[in-house]
């Protein structure tokens, strides 16, 4: 009877000690093995209407579950980024009246298209298609026929 008690309190600590271990490691492969990145019908946003931004400001939006910014430059164009700053991925503001984003976490800035002026970020902000269409603006990763 001794050992019928020791071999039920040993698979009890087995299978503690097992749900403790996945419990721990199943967090750390989700984080290590990040699930795939598909792009359906979500790789493609309308952003706003054609004529509702001025020149020199910026609309944030969220594309693929990130921040994203819309630019309408200076000569009128638009030119989307990825507002998730390069250095750790700090939410970056703008700042119309210098055409610059900062980075309020390490200060780093960007220029209106996005390249790095100040670090410690090394890599520009990455950039979107931006379509006009029917009077709407349109941000996509890739080109789409439409």
């Amino acid at each position: 009877m001794a050992s019928t008690r020791r071999q039920f309190l040993n698979r009890v600590l087995s299978a503690g000690v097992a749900a403790i271990t996945a419990y721990v490691v199943y967090p750390v492969i989700r984080y290590l093995i990040p699930p795939p990145v598909t792009f359906g019908e979500q790789s493609k946003v309308q952003v706003t209407a054609v004529g509702t931004m001025q020149p020199n400001t910026a609309k944030f939006f969220r594309f693929l579950d990130k921040p994203a910014v819309l630019v309408r430059l200076p000569g009128g164009d638009y030119e989307a980024l990825s507002a998730k700053c390069t250095h750790l991925g700090c939410t970056v503001d703008f700042d119309g009246s210098k055409d610059r984003f900062y980075c309020n976490c390490h200060g780093s800035e960007f220029d209106i298209n996005g390249n790095v002026i100040r670090g410690p970020a090394t890599s520009p902000l990455p950039r979107y298609i931006v379509t006009v269409s029917d009077k709407e603006i349109f941000v996509s990763v890739k080109e789409t026929a439409s």
